[in-house]
């Protein structure tokens, strides 16, 4: 057995316990155990140095040194292909998975497989050459020991709420040598996260209590400890699931008539409905049975969400930021 496939036998177990892990944070599936109820804790990003080696401390704490400026990079994500793309790294950008679709470009690039450590082809990446990978701090963890084994170069970057996201574009643009394009793209962010943070401040209204749909069948929602419900509070609303054990809990329709949102946000293509009409999946909530007493349906304030700008941790997360605030912003206004 050759050491590609001892790797990636010693990663099936792992494999099967991520297997359907979804763009950005990662939701389990109804017939997956609930997510821990404590937020995993990542290490803030730190890069020293201002020439060539840079030591880097990754969000899995790791400590890295990267000897020279890269000119071939494999990115594990989406949101670090995006990152890369973003800051005029896309030419260094040789391989991605499957689940990269923007940019456009993207396309013409190596697949590498899935996200998941067992749904990557290790052949292919390393047939690739790469002098840099970045992965992701998640579920990409275990793989991240195997890689290095190979003789890569890996660093990981993660967030826990939206600043999170203004630093790694920081932090990726100096290990890729594009750190003046970086710090510009990071400023913008930076501005128009601020700008959101102010329109909330000055709402004169209560926030309003917000249901977050991953699922409808059977219901998921997010709770405390994930991404998408602190992009809830930075958006100005209140998680109606924020007191819950689980991050991702799974209620039942009594549960959220008791909790009576005033917001429903809903990401329809994570929800399976794709193939339909936002009419058309608007229609299976309000026809759910007694949810015509929920405040939301009953003054129609029901928002479909592009998943890919508020679940992938990049460039574009503002805008999922500022779609959700618009959301929240109270009618009158």
């Amino acid at each position: 057995m050759n050491r590609y496939r001892r790797i990636a036998w010693s990663l099936l177990p792992v494999a099967l316990a991520v297997a359907g892990c979804n763009r950005g944070p990662t939701a389990p599936t109804a017939n997956q155990p609930k997510a821990a109820t404590q937020p995993r804790l990542l290490s803030p990003v730190r890069v020293e140095g201002d020439g060539w080696p840079k030591r880097v401390s990754d969000s899995t704490g790791r400590q890295v040194t990267i000897p020279a400026p890269p000119k071939r990079v494999v990115s594990l994500a989406p949101s670090n292909t995006e990152i890369l793309f973003a800051v005029g790294a896309g030419d260094l950008v040789v391989g991605v998975t499957m689940m990269d679709d923007y940019p456009p470009e993207v396309k013409s690039r190596t697949s590498i497989g899935g996200m998941a450590p067992g749904s990557m082809n290790l052949e292919t990446l390393t047939a690739l050459k790469p002098d840099l990978v970045l992965a992701t701090a998640g579920v990409q963890q275990p793989v991240i020991e195997p890689l290095q084994q190979l003789g890569l170069t890996v660093v990981a970057f993660d967030a826990e709420k939206p600043a999170d996201v203004v630093h790694n574009i920081r932090a990726v643009g100096r290990v890729v040598d594009r750190g003046e394009n970086a710090e510009r793209l990071a400023s913008e962010f930076e501005t128009r996260l601020e700008a959101v943070r102010k329109r909330v401040a000055d709402r004169r209204e209560a926030r309003p209590k917000v249901l977050y749909l991953l699922y409808d069948d059977p219901l998921m929602t997010v709770g405390p400890g994930t991404f998408l419900g602190k992009m809830i509070e930075e958006a100005g609303g209140v998680n109606v699931f924020a007191d819950v054990s689980s991050n991702y809990p799974t209620p039942s329709d009594e549960q959220v008539l008791v909790r009576a949102p005033e917001v429903i946000l809903a990401t329809f293509g994570l929800m399976g409905g794709g193939g339909r009409s936002e009419e058309e999946n608007q229609k299976r909530l309000t026809n759910r049975p007694g949810w015509q007493d929920v405040p939301a349906i009953r003054n129609r304030r029901i928002h479909a969400l592009d998943e890919n700008l508020t679940t992938r941790i990049g460039p574009r997360l503002v805008e999922g930021l500022e779609a959700i605030e618009r959301a929240l912003t109270p009618p009158s206004q």
